[in-house]
C-alpha cells in the first residue's frame, strides 16, 4: 500500500510587511501609497458588487489558492441552471468541487474515452437558489506567485437554462475578478503533487513514504518502519478514508498524474556509463531486482532525501556502476535510487520499486461471447473489454507491462522526453 491521497492544509496568505527606521521614510511611504491602496480597494468593491448582481448565475465570493480560482457560484433564479464551463482569456478550464480544507473532489469535466486531446465537457446542475463552491484549475493562466492579490480579466461563465433546449450560453463579465492569493501546504510526511489539466487532476497531497501501520491499524507516512503489505484493495481504501474528510486511496488518474510528473522531471533519469551499459536513458528503479535473499530485505527509508539509495546489501550507494536497461541477477548499484523528484521540488519515496501499490480503480469483464477464451468480449458492452494476454485461458493477476492488447480500453496521456 502506498500513498493515500489527502486534502491540503489551511491556506497561508502572503503578507507584505513594510518597515523603515526613519520617521520621514514612514511618512513618505504612507503618503505615496495611500491613493493606490484606496483605488485598489474601491476597484475590488466594484468588482464584487458587479459579479454578485449577475443573472442567471452570479459569483458571491472568490479567492485564489495556488493557481486555482475558487468561486462561490449561485443560481439566484427559480429554475435549475447547468454550469457548462468556465473560460478565462478564451481558454476552457477544468472545474472541481471545492471543500473548506482547500481540497478538491473529482472534476465536473470529462473527455471522451479519457482521450487527453479530445474536447472537454463540463456539467454541474445548480438548483434554484443554490450556492456551490467550485475551483477553476488555471495553471498557466492564473499566476499568483509572490502576489498578495490578483486581477483576473476576461472571465466567462458558460451555462444552459434548465428549462430550455438552448445550450452553452456565454455570460461574459465586464469587470475583472479581484481576489486574494494564498498557497496550500501539506502536513509533515506528505508531499504536494502538481495537478495535471490533461488528466483532469487538481493539486493534491500524497504520502511521501509508503504507508505504514502504526500498530493500531492506522495508516501513517513515516520514513522508518516496514510498509503495510498483505492487504486487499477494499481494506486499503478503508484505511485511507479512516484518516478523515478529504482522504482517500489514490485514484488511477492521480497515480498517472504523479507518475507523469516524475517521468517528465529530468533529475529522475540517468545515462548509464559503466557495467553492461547500453548508454540508454533510464528512470531510477528503486529497490528492485537482486541476486540474493537481500531482494526481499526490508530497508527503512530515510529522513534525508539525499540518502535514497539501495544496492542490495546496505541502504546507501556504494557503487557507481549502473546498467541501463536493468539486467536480472546482478549486484545493485547507482540505478537503485528510491527517490523521485517532482517538478515542484517535492520528493516521493519508493514510487518505483519496493512493494506493489493499490489504487482505487477497477477494470471489469462483461464476457457475453460464446468464445472459449477469457478475453473474448465481442458481444459485450462497447468499451467494457478487458486488456488481455494472447493465449490466456485462466483468470489471474497480470502485470500491466505484460499486456499485449488493450482492446478498446483507453487511458492515454502524453509524455515528452525530459530536458
Amino acid at each position: 500500500m502506498h500513498a493515500c491521497r489527502r486534502k491540503g492544509q489551511g491556506a497561508t496568505e502572503y503578507l507584505v510587511v513594510l518597515g523603515a527606521v526613519l520617521l520621514v521614510s514612514i511618512i513618505v511611504v504612507s503618503i505615496a501609497s495611500f491613493p493606490t491602496s484606496q483605488a485598489t480597494s474601491i476597484k475590488k468593491e466594484q468588482s464584487e458588487t458587479y459579479w454578485s448582481s449577475l443573472s442567471p448565475l452570479r459569483i458571491t465570493s472568490s479567492k485564489v489558492v495556488d493557481a486555482n480560482l475558487v468561486l462561490a457560484v449561485q443560481n439566484p433564479g427559480t429554475a435549475p441552471v447547468r454550469l457548462d464551463g468556465i473560460r478565462i482569456d478564451g481558454i476552457d478550464l477544468p472545474i472541481y468541487p471545492y471543500y473548506s480544507g482547500d481540497y478538491y473532489g473529482q472534476s465536473y469535466c470529462s473527455r471522451p474515452n479519457d482521450n487527453t486531446l479530445a474536447a472537454m465537457t463540463c456539467s454541474l446542475i445548480l438548483a434554484a437558489g443554490q450556492v456551490t463552491y467550485v475551483a477553476v484549475q488555471g495553471a498557466g493562466v492564473i499566476d499568483c506567485m509572490g502576489k498578495a492579490e490578483i486581477e483576473i480579466q476576461n472571465v466567462m461563465l458558460v451555462y444552459s437554462p434548465g428549462d430550455s433546449s438552448i445550450t452553452n450560453i456565454a455570460l461574459r463579465g465586464d469587470k475583472p475578478i479581484i481576489s486574494s492569493c494564498s498557497i496550500r501546504t501539506c502536513t509533515e510526511g506528505w508531499v504536494k503533487v502538481p495537478g495535471n489539466i490533461s488528466l483532469l487532476v487538481n493539486d493534491f497531497c500524497m504520502m511521501k513514504y509508503e504507508a505504514k501501520n502504526n500498530g493500531s491499524n492506522f495508516a501513517v507516512s513515516n520514513w522508518s518502519g516496514t510498509p503495510w503489505v498483505d492487504i486487499n484493495q477494499t481494506y486499503a481504501a478503508d484505511r485511507c478514508s479512516a484518516l478523515g474528510a478529504g482522504y482517500h486511496l489514490i485514484s488511477d488518474r492521480e497515480m498517472n498524474a504523479v507518475s507523469s510528473n516524475a517521468a517528465n522531471t529530468a533529475s529522475n533519469w540517468f545515462n548509464a556509463t559503466a557495467g553492461n551499459s547500453t548508454g540508454s536513458p533510464c528512470l531510477f528503479g528503486g529497490h528492485a531486482e537482486c541476486d540474493s535473499t537481500q531482494c526481499n530485505a526490508a530497508f527503512n527509508a530515510s529522513s534525508d532525501d539525499a540518502a535514497g539509495w539501495w544496492n542490495g546489501i546496505t541502504n546507501a550507494s556504494v557503487s557507481s556502476t549502473a546498467t541501463c536497461p536493468f539486467a536480472a541477477d546482478e549486484a545493485r548499484g547507482f540505478e537503485t535510487r528510491r527517490t523521485m523528484y517532482l517538478s515542484n521540488g517535492q520528493v516521493v519515496w519508493d514510487l518505483s520499486g519496493n512493494v506493489n501499490e493499490w489504487t482505487s480503480g477497477t477494470l471489469f469483464e462483461n464476457k457475453t461471447a460464446s468464445g472459449g477464451n477469457l478475453y473474448d468480449d465481442s458481444d459485450g458492452i462497447t468499451g467494457g473489454q478487458m486488456p488481455f494476454l494472447t493465449g490466456a485461458t485462466t483468470a489471474g493477476w497480470y502485470e500491466l507491462t505484460a499486456i499485449t492488447n488493450f482492446n478498446s480500453l483507453n487511458y492515454s496521456y502524453s509524455r515528452e522526453a525530459p530536458g
